[in-house]
Parts: structure tokens; sequence; C-alpha cells
């Protein structure tokens, strides 16, 4: 197993010099970025558009029965859950989408830019993503008459006569962190970077290991794993999924189907991992704890995902001769994946203020079924027709505009809301 994992890391970590173009042929790289890889389009909106469905759908019809629950919620008392179901990959998945083409834009402005302006640039990105995050943290809070000293979190229990301050730890704002700490490691060859990733999942592992630590007991009174499972578990994801998208698009000498073979043997590395250390007592998959097991599962679903996608992949000039089945998948997944962080914050605002608007007129309690399905009919449907007129635009606005526009946005609707409901 040793040697497999270090043949993988060989494999996707071998640098070439004509990967990343000088800037005598610095047209190359541009034309490089600007291209739309379909494949990772058509990952990105399967992630988005589950993620979508799934998030407005009403309680009761996730929870309908056992088959449903397992792909459409999180394991029931997913505190105390020693295995994983196919709806805790969410949340590694997203992670895993935005880290695709982190490396590949770092680059790219690292090379046309220069290296001042290209950490600027990702550190103004993911800063305006992290205020998004509080500010889906706050505005709740605040609409809610939240005590300000409970806004970023509160002083818990995680074990008997142990009480730890508990950061709230939504995926927002643990994107912010991410992107932010993930940028040093982009300076690391892809090599490095794999087995960096891969010790620091170890490493965090071995902490839950240990009792005295309480770090599992941490994790799991949080909501993803806290800080602590955010720089030993998030961060890694993301830099092996942004090693996965730089070997894809910036090697120019390996082949395409040597690159897939690579890929899929990244992923059963990792469901080997996964697998092994379930094995072991404490090893188990847990979402809510951030063990090790469930990341790698994790990654190697998505990898499959994509390798599936990559092997059923398109040129744009023989999508007129697809049957109409085939088209719609492939329209809808790439209309959803050409602008993720923007789906998700129209998933996320006006959910945030139905139910304030909600809670104002005393409807929240025994509606929460009628709600949702509301929710669910109005938001879906709205949602995909922005998706697919951005795409029938051939637009993807960068997460930058979107954290900005954001923003702009709740602030606003939370000067106009907040008179009503005070």
């Amino acid at each position: 197993m040793t040697w497999t994992i270090f043949r993988v890391v060989n494999c996707l970590g071998q640098e070439n010099e004509k990967s990343i173009e000088t800037k005598g042929s610095i047209k190359t790289t541009f034309r490089i970025e600007k291209q739309r890889y379909n494949w990772i389009d058509q990952a990105r909106g399967f992630v988005m558009f589950f993620l979508v469905v799934t998030e407005l759908m009403p309680d009761t019809w996730k929870h309908a029965n056992v088959i449903l629950w397992f792909f459409l919620d999180h394991p029931n008392d997913s505190t105390n859950a020693q295995y994983m179901d196919f709806y805790d990959i969410g949340v590694p998945a997203f992670f895993f989408i935005i880290g695709l083409l982190m490396a590949v834009s770092f680059m790219k402005r690292l090379e046309t830019k220069g290296k001042g302006p290209a950490v600027a640039n990702a550190v103004l990105r993911w800063a305006m993503v992290g205020v998004v995050g509080i500010l889906f943290i706050v505005i709740p809070a605040i609409l809610g008459g939240q005590s300000p000293d409970t806004w970023f979190g509160e002083v818990k229990e995680i074990a008997p006569g142990v009480s730890w301050y508990v950061v709230y730890w939504d995926v927002v704002p643990a994107l912010g962190f991410v992107g932010l700490a993930s940028i040093p490691f982009l300076f690391i060859p892809r090599r490095e970077r794999l087995l960096v990733s891969f010790a620091m999942m170890t490493f965090y592992q071995i902490m839950t290991f240990i009792p005295q630590t309480y770090w599992r007991d941490y994790a799991a009174a949080s909501v993803h794993g806290g800080i602590i499972g955010g720089i030993f578990v998030m961060i890694p994801i993301t830099l092996i999924a942004s090693v996965i998208g730089e070997f894809f698009i910036l090697d120019k000498t390996t082949a395409a189907r040597d690159k897939a073979k690579n890929l899929l043997l990244l992923g059963i590395v990792n469901a080997a991992i996964g697998f092994g250390l379930w094995i072991i007592p404490g090893g188990y998959p847990s979402k809510r704890q951030s063990t090790m097991s469930w990341a790698t599962i994790s990654i190697a679903v998505c990898i499959f995902i994509s390798y599936l996608l990559l092997r059923i992949d398109y040129k744009d000039e023989d999508f007129q001769k697809m049957n109409p089945v085939n088209k719609g998948r492939i329209v809808l997944f790439k209309a959803y994946g050409m602008n993720p962080f923007l789906i998700y914050a129209l998933v996320v605002i006006p959910d945030v203020v139905i139910r304030a608007v909600a809670n104002m007129l005393g409807l929240l309690t025994g509606n929460e079924f009628w709600i949702q399905l509301g929710e669910w009919l109005i938001i879906v449907p709205v949602i995909t027709l922005i998706a697919l007129l951005l795409l029938h635009a051939n637009k993807a606005i960068s997460t930058t505009k979107v954290a900005f526009g954001v923003i702009v946005v709740v602030i606003g609707l939370t000067l106009a809301l907040l008179p009503i409901l005070l």
C-alpha cells in the first residue's frame, strides 16, 4: 500500500517545465485558463444540483425511508454516528470542486501578474468569502434577537467535566478560512503538496485516537469538525483537488489516457485508506468528527464521479449529435457547474430571509413542512433558470464578484428587515 501511495504521488507530482508557459508565450497560458473543461463543469454541476435539491427539500420527504435518508440527509444522531452515508459527502465535495481550479487560477495570475498581485488577488477572494460566511452567521443571529456573546460560538461541555469554547463552523466561513490557509501551499510542487495533505489528515486522525486531546469531542460538538478539523481535514481535501486540477490542465506531456488512469488510481488509494481505517477501532468515518476515513472515502467518491464524467466527456462540436437525454443532463450540470458559489448564495440568502419573515409573523412553528415545500417548489426552479440563462450567455461570474455582491445584498436586506423585525 505504501508503494502504491508513493506511485500515485509520483505520477501526479511529476513537474513539467512546459506546464506553465514563459512570458514569451503568455497567450498559451491564457488560452489554457479560459478554456472550459466540460468534465470539471459537469462534476461541479452534479454536486451543486444535488446540494440545491436536497438542501431545500422538506425533511419529511428526505426521511420517508432508510434509502432516501441515506442519500438525502445526514445520519440520525450524526454527532455520535459511527458511520457515514452518501449525503455526508456533500461538504467534502463542495471543497473538492472549489479546489479543482484553485491552483490553475493562481498559477495563471502568478505567471502573468507576478507573485504580489497573485497573492493579493487570492487573499481578497477568500477574505471576502470569509466575510460572507461571517454575515451568514451574524445576520440570522441579529434578526433572531440572539445575544452578541453567542454570535460566533458558545462554551459547551464537550466531555464530562471538560468545557471548551466551540466556534460556529458552517460551510461558507470554513471555505473562506480554508481558501486563505491554502495560499502558501500553492507554492509547493504537486508531489509535496499531496504528501503534506495526507500527512495533515494522518496527524489529525492520530490525535483523535488519543482521548486526552479531546479533539474528537470538540469536532463532534461543532458542525463541520470545527476549526481543528478545518485545518487538518478541509485544507487537505482542497489541496488534493488542486493537485488534480493542476495535473489535468497544466501538464502538457502526460497523455490524457494516462491522466485518467492516475486519477482512478488515486481514487482507489483513498478508498483503501478510508475503508482500512474503518477496520481499526475508532477509525470509523464520521462527518461530524471529521475523521480521516470520512475524508478519504469522500475524496474517493468525488474522484470516481469525476472519472465517470471524464470517461463520458464530449467535444463541443459533437454536442448536436447527442440524444435529448444526454443533452439535457449536460446542459443542466454545466449550467450549475459554471457558477458554483453563486448557486450556493442563491440557496442560502432566500432561505434566511424567508425564515426570518416567517419567524416574525409567528408562522415558523408548526408550519415547517409547508415553508420547506414552498421554498423547494419556488427557489429550485428559479435557481435553475438563472443558471441556464448564465450558461446561455456563457457567463461565469468570479467568486470575488459573487462574494462582493452577496455582501451588498445581505447588508441591504438586513437594513431593510431590521426595523420591521425590531
